[in-house]
Protein backbone atom coordinates (compact mmCIF):
# COMPACT_ATOMS: atom_id res chain seq x y z
CA UNK A 1 0.00 0.00 0.00
CA UNK A 2 2.33 2.26 1.07
CA UNK A 3 5.79 3.00 0.00
CA UNK A 4 7.05 6.10 1.86
CA UNK A 5 6.79 8.27 4.57
CA UNK A 6 6.58 11.42 3.89
CA UNK A 7 6.62 14.55 6.28
CA UNK A 8 5.14 17.27 4.87
CA UNK A 9 4.31 20.48 5.28
CA UNK A 10 2.48 22.74 2.92
CA UNK A 11 0.89 25.80 4.42
CA UNK A 12 2.53 28.86 5.05
CA UNK A 13 5.29 28.53 8.48
CA UNK A 14 5.36 31.52 9.89
CA UNK A 15 7.93 30.37 12.65
CA UNK A 16 11.71 31.45 12.80
CA UNK A 17 12.92 28.14 13.96
CA UNK A 18 16.55 29.11 13.42
CA UNK A 19 16.23 32.23 15.23
CA UNK A 20 17.91 32.39 18.49
CA UNK A 21 18.71 36.08 19.48
CA UNK A 22 15.82 35.98 22.05
CA UNK A 23 16.69 33.05 23.66
CA UNK A 24 19.77 34.39 24.58
CA UNK A 25 18.91 37.06 26.09
CA UNK A 26 16.69 34.90 28.16
CA UNK A 27 19.76 33.35 29.70
CA UNK A 28 21.61 35.85 30.01
CA UNK A 29 19.24 37.01 32.62
CA UNK A 30 18.92 33.84 34.40
CA UNK A 31 22.68 34.16 34.56
CA UNK A 32 24.23 30.59 35.98
CA UNK A 33 20.77 28.93 36.18
CA UNK A 34 20.93 27.97 33.04
CA UNK A 35 24.29 27.01 32.91
CA UNK A 36 23.77 24.60 35.56
CA UNK A 37 20.97 22.23 34.42
CA UNK A 38 22.93 18.70 33.08
CA UNK A 39 20.89 17.10 30.75
CA UNK A 40 20.64 13.49 30.50
CA UNK A 41 22.03 11.86 27.21
CA UNK A 42 20.16 10.45 24.63
CA UNK A 43 21.14 6.98 23.87
CA UNK A 44 19.86 5.18 20.75
CA UNK A 45 18.10 2.23 20.68
CA UNK A 46 15.96 -0.50 18.09
CA UNK A 47 12.63 -1.14 17.37
CA UNK A 48 13.47 -4.31 15.18
CA UNK A 49 10.25 -5.02 13.47
CA UNK A 50 9.30 -1.38 12.82
CA UNK A 51 9.45 -0.63 9.33
CA UNK A 52 10.69 2.43 9.64
CA UNK A 53 12.23 3.31 12.92
CA UNK A 54 13.69 6.93 12.58
CA UNK A 55 16.08 8.46 15.68
CA UNK A 56 17.63 11.35 12.94
CA UNK A 57 21.05 9.82 14.33
CA UNK A 58 23.90 8.75 11.99
CA UNK A 59 22.99 8.43 7.87
CA UNK A 60 19.74 10.33 8.77
CA UNK A 61 20.77 12.74 6.07
CA UNK A 62 21.09 10.11 3.37
CA UNK A 63 17.62 8.48 3.95
CA UNK A 64 15.56 11.63 3.80
CA UNK A 65 14.81 13.78 0.73
CA UNK A 66 14.54 17.20 -0.03
CA UNK A 67 11.78 17.12 -2.33
CA UNK A 68 12.92 19.50 -5.76
CA UNK A 69 9.19 19.40 -7.03
CA UNK A 70 8.40 22.91 -9.15
CA UNK A 71 5.22 24.72 -9.80
CA UNK A 72 3.85 24.08 -13.25
CA UNK A 73 4.99 26.36 -15.61
CA UNK A 74 8.04 27.53 -13.62
CA UNK A 75 11.28 26.70 -12.63
CA UNK A 76 11.25 27.54 -9.23
CA UNK A 77 11.13 24.87 -6.51
CA UNK A 78 7.34 24.56 -5.04
CA UNK A 79 9.45 23.53 -1.56
CA UNK A 80 12.32 26.20 -1.24
CA UNK A 81 11.85 25.74 2.34
CA UNK A 82 15.34 24.13 4.19
CA UNK A 83 15.67 21.44 6.69
CA UNK A 84 17.88 20.46 9.36
CA UNK A 85 19.00 17.52 11.34
CA UNK A 86 19.90 19.05 14.90
CA UNK A 87 19.25 19.44 18.47
CA UNK A 88 16.18 21.49 19.67
CA UNK A 89 16.80 25.27 19.86
CA UNK A 90 14.20 25.70 22.85
CA UNK A 91 13.65 23.63 25.87
CA UNK A 92 16.23 20.67 24.66
CA UNK A 93 15.21 18.02 27.31
CA UNK A 94 17.72 15.76 26.41
CA UNK A 95 20.87 16.27 25.12
CA UNK A 96 22.43 14.29 21.66
CA UNK A 97 18.21 14.04 21.02
CA UNK A 98 18.03 15.24 17.14
CA UNK A 99 15.18 15.70 15.10
CA UNK A 100 14.20 17.19 11.79
CA UNK A 101 13.69 20.86 12.01
CA UNK A 102 12.12 23.21 9.48
CA UNK A 103 14.50 26.31 8.89
CA UNK A 104 12.92 28.80 6.35
CA UNK A 105 9.65 30.82 7.89
CA UNK A 106 6.64 31.58 5.51
CA UNK A 107 8.01 28.76 2.77
CA UNK A 108 7.00 25.78 1.89
CA UNK A 109 8.40 22.10 3.40
CA UNK A 110 7.99 18.92 1.62
CA UNK A 111 10.54 15.67 2.84
CA UNK A 112 10.47 11.99 2.17
CA UNK A 113 12.26 8.45 3.13
CA UNK A 114 11.62 5.25 1.62
CA UNK A 115 10.07 2.13 3.19
CA UNK A 116 12.05 -1.15 2.35
CA UNK A 117 8.34 -2.80 1.56
CA UNK A 118 4.69 -1.80 1.10
CA UNK A 119 2.57 -1.98 4.48
CA UNK A 120 -0.76 -3.40 3.81
CA UNK A 121 -2.90 -2.06 7.11
CA UNK A 122 -5.99 -4.61 5.82
CA UNK A 123 -3.61 -7.45 6.61
CA UNK A 124 -1.54 -6.35 9.34
CA UNK A 125 -3.07 -3.52 11.02
CA UNK A 126 -0.57 -0.18 11.30
CA UNK A 127 1.10 1.83 13.92
CA UNK A 128 2.03 5.28 12.62
CA UNK A 129 3.93 7.90 15.56
CA UNK A 130 6.04 10.59 15.75
CA UNK A 131 6.69 13.47 17.90
CA UNK A 132 6.11 17.34 17.12
CA UNK A 133 7.60 20.14 18.76
CA UNK A 134 6.75 23.81 17.57
CA UNK A 135 9.32 25.63 19.69
CA UNK A 136 8.37 28.80 18.22
CA UNK A 137 5.47 30.39 17.33
CA UNK A 138 3.59 29.55 14.69
CA UNK A 139 1.00 31.39 12.91
CA UNK A 140 -0.38 28.80 10.42
CA UNK A 141 1.31 25.25 9.35
CA UNK A 142 0.62 21.68 9.67
CA UNK A 143 3.51 19.28 10.58
CA UNK A 144 1.34 16.07 9.20
CA UNK A 145 2.77 12.78 7.43
CA UNK A 146 1.73 10.96 4.48
CA UNK A 147 1.86 7.34 3.23
CA UNK A 148 1.77 7.45 -0.22
CA UNK A 149 -0.28 4.83 -2.71
CA UNK A 150 2.31 2.72 -4.14
CA UNK A 151 3.49 2.51 -6.67
CA UNK A 152 5.11 5.46 -6.26
CA UNK A 153 7.16 8.08 -8.53
CA UNK A 154 8.79 11.07 -9.40
CA UNK A 155 9.22 13.97 -7.06
CA UNK A 156 7.20 13.90 -4.05
CA UNK A 157 4.39 17.43 -3.43
CA UNK A 158 0.58 17.88 -2.35
CA UNK A 159 -0.38 16.24 -5.66
CA UNK A 160 1.58 12.93 -5.15
CA UNK A 161 -1.23 10.02 -4.27
CA UNK A 162 -1.37 8.98 -0.77
CA UNK A 163 -3.41 6.35 1.16
CA UNK A 164 -3.26 8.05 4.88
CA UNK A 165 -2.61 11.67 5.83
CA UNK A 166 -1.73 11.85 9.83
CA UNK A 167 -0.96 15.15 11.78
CA UNK A 168 -1.93 18.25 13.85
CA UNK A 169 -2.40 21.67 11.47
CA UNK A 170 -2.68 24.90 12.62
CA UNK A 171 -4.62 26.97 10.58
CA UNK A 172 -7.44 28.40 11.77
CA UNK A 173 -9.06 26.64 14.62
CA UNK A 174 -6.34 23.90 14.26
CA UNK A 175 -6.78 19.98 13.97
CA UNK A 176 -5.44 16.68 13.95
CA UNK A 177 -5.54 15.40 10.41
CA UNK A 178 -6.60 12.07 9.73
CA UNK A 179 -7.51 11.22 6.52
CA UNK A 180 -7.48 8.27 4.26
CA UNK A 181 -8.24 7.89 0.44
CA UNK A 182 -10.11 4.43 -0.51
CA UNK A 183 -10.42 3.12 -4.20
CA UNK A 184 -13.95 1.99 -4.92
CA UNK A 185 -14.34 -1.25 -5.98
CA UNK A 186 -17.55 0.06 -8.08
CA UNK A 187 -16.20 2.68 -9.79
CA UNK A 188 -12.37 1.93 -9.52
CA UNK A 189 -12.02 5.89 -8.28
CA UNK A 190 -10.13 7.28 -5.59
CA UNK A 191 -12.04 9.00 -2.75
CA UNK A 192 -10.71 10.90 0.50
CA UNK A 193 -12.47 10.06 3.64
CA UNK A 194 -12.05 13.04 6.48
CA UNK A 195 -12.28 11.81 10.13
CA UNK A 196 -15.60 13.51 11.88
CA UNK A 197 -14.78 15.93 15.04
CA UNK A 198 -11.08 15.41 14.64
CA UNK A 199 -8.87 16.85 18.18
CA UNK A 200 -7.41 20.12 18.36
CA UNK A 201 -3.63 19.49 19.08
CA UNK A 202 -2.09 21.60 21.62
CA UNK A 203 0.55 24.20 20.70
CA UNK A 204 2.76 25.27 23.46
CA UNK A 205 5.93 24.71 22.41
CA UNK A 206 6.41 21.74 24.68
CA UNK A 207 6.99 18.13 22.41
CA UNK A 208 4.05 16.02 21.80
CA UNK A 209 3.53 12.37 20.51
CA UNK A 210 0.99 11.55 17.88
CA UNK A 211 -0.12 7.65 17.66
CA UNK A 212 -2.61 6.94 15.11
CA UNK A 213 -3.47 2.83 15.45
CA UNK A 214 -5.51 0.97 12.60
CA UNK A 215 -7.02 -2.42 13.14
CA UNK A 216 -7.66 -5.34 10.79
CA UNK A 217 -11.50 -4.74 11.74
CA UNK A 218 -10.96 -1.35 10.43
CA UNK A 219 -11.16 0.05 13.68
CA UNK A 220 -8.78 3.35 15.13
CA UNK A 221 -7.72 4.86 17.89
CA UNK A 222 -6.28 8.30 18.09
CA UNK A 223 -4.13 9.57 20.89
CA UNK A 224 -2.22 12.31 21.65
CA UNK A 225 0.39 11.83 24.28
CA UNK A 226 -0.51 8.43 25.47
CA UNK A 227 -4.22 10.17 25.95
CA UNK A 228 -6.88 8.53 23.65
CA UNK A 229 -8.67 11.39 21.87
CA UNK A 230 -10.54 9.93 19.10
CA UNK A 231 -11.59 6.12 18.57
CA UNK A 232 -14.05 4.93 16.06
CA UNK A 233 -14.61 2.67 12.37
CA UNK A 234 -13.20 3.70 9.06
CA UNK A 235 -16.48 2.43 7.68
CA UNK A 236 -18.78 5.29 10.26
CA UNK A 237 -17.09 8.24 11.33
CA UNK A 238 -15.92 9.47 7.82
CA UNK A 239 -16.96 11.99 5.60
CA UNK A 240 -18.33 10.95 3.17
CA UNK A 241 -18.38 7.44 4.38
CA UNK A 242 -16.94 4.35 2.82
CA UNK A 243 -20.12 2.41 2.43
CA UNK A 244 -22.88 3.94 0.43
CA UNK A 245 -26.34 4.66 1.91
CA UNK A 246 -29.14 2.41 1.71
CA UNK A 247 -31.58 4.65 -0.04
CA UNK A 248 -30.02 7.74 -1.97
CA UNK A 249 -32.30 10.56 -3.49
CA UNK A 250 -33.39 10.70 -7.16
CA UNK A 251 -33.06 14.06 -8.14
CA UNK A 252 -35.47 13.67 -11.04
CA UNK A 253 -38.04 12.23 -9.41
CA UNK A 254 -41.77 13.80 -9.12
CA UNK A 255 -45.20 13.43 -7.38
CA UNK A 256 -47.74 12.09 -9.78
CA UNK A 257 -50.28 14.37 -10.92
CA UNK A 258 -52.75 13.26 -8.54
CA UNK A 259 -50.25 12.77 -5.66
CA UNK A 260 -52.63 13.63 -1.97
CA UNK A 261 -50.54 16.47 -0.15
CA UNK A 262 -53.10 16.20 3.05
CA UNK A 263 -51.51 13.91 6.36
CA UNK A 264 -54.72 12.52 6.40
CA UNK A 265 -58.04 12.02 4.52
CA UNK A 266 -61.78 10.82 5.34
CA UNK A 267 -62.65 7.12 4.42
CA UNK A 268 -65.96 7.97 2.44
CA UNK A 269 -66.57 4.04 3.44
CA UNK A 270 -66.30 4.41 6.94
CA UNK A 271 -69.09 3.42 9.42
CA UNK A 272 -69.41 3.89 13.31
CA UNK A 273 -70.01 0.49 15.05
CA UNK A 274 -73.02 -0.38 16.24
CA UNK A 275 -72.65 0.38 19.95
CA UNK A 276 -71.22 4.07 19.30
CA UNK A 277 -72.53 6.16 21.55
CA UNK A 278 -71.93 9.92 20.64
CA UNK A 279 -73.62 11.08 24.50
CA UNK A 280 -70.75 9.16 26.18
CA UNK A 281 -67.78 11.66 27.42
CA UNK A 282 -64.54 11.84 25.75
CA UNK A 283 -62.81 10.73 29.08
CA UNK A 284 -64.23 8.10 31.40
CA UNK A 285 -62.61 8.81 35.39
CA UNK A 286 -61.39 5.49 36.32
CA UNK A 287 -63.20 3.94 38.80
CA UNK A 288 -60.25 2.28 40.81
CA UNK A 289 -58.05 5.33 40.76
CA UNK A 290 -56.98 6.69 44.35
CA UNK A 291 -55.23 9.82 45.10
CA UNK A 292 -51.62 9.37 46.37
CA UNK A 293 -50.24 10.18 49.71
CA UNK A 294 -50.01 13.65 50.40
CA UNK A 295 -51.74 14.99 47.57
CA UNK A 296 -52.77 18.34 47.82
CA UNK A 297 -56.33 19.37 47.05
CA UNK A 298 -56.73 22.56 47.38
CA UNK A 299 -53.39 23.67 45.38
CA UNK A 300 -53.40 25.90 42.45
CA UNK A 301 -52.73 24.14 39.63
CA UNK A 302 -50.22 26.71 38.35
CA UNK A 303 -47.48 28.12 40.57
CA UNK A 304 -45.50 31.47 40.29
CA UNK A 305 -41.94 31.19 39.57
CA UNK A 306 -40.59 34.02 42.39
CA UNK A 307 -37.05 34.14 39.92
CA UNK A 308 -39.40 34.40 36.90
CA UNK A 309 -38.18 37.69 34.91
CA UNK A 310 -39.69 39.14 31.58
CA UNK A 311 -37.86 39.05 28.24
CA UNK A 312 -36.63 42.42 27.33
CA UNK A 313 -39.11 42.00 24.40
CA UNK A 314 -42.10 41.32 26.02
CA UNK A 315 -44.86 43.16 25.81
CA UNK A 316 -47.54 43.29 28.31
CA UNK A 317 -50.90 44.41 26.50
CA UNK A 318 -49.85 41.75 23.69
CA UNK A 319 -48.12 38.62 25.66
CA UNK A 320 -50.63 39.78 28.84
CA UNK A 321 -48.90 40.05 32.85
Amino acid sequence: MARKLNLLVLAALAFHANYTGANNSADEKDGAHATDIVLPEFTPYAVPEAALWEQFGSGADARWKKSDAVKEGEEKSRYDGEWAIEQPSVLAGIAGDKALVVKSPAHHHAISARLESPLDPAKDGLVLQYEVKLQEDLKCGGAYIKLLTAPSSGEFSDQTPYTIMFGPDKCGDGKVHFIFRHRSPVTGKYTEHHLEQPPTPPVDGLTHLYTLIINKDNSFVLSIDGTERRKGSLLVDFTPPVNPPKEIADPDDKKPEDWEDREKIPDPDATKPDDWDEDAPMMIPDEDAVIPDGWLLDEPLLVDDPKAEKPADWDDEEDGD
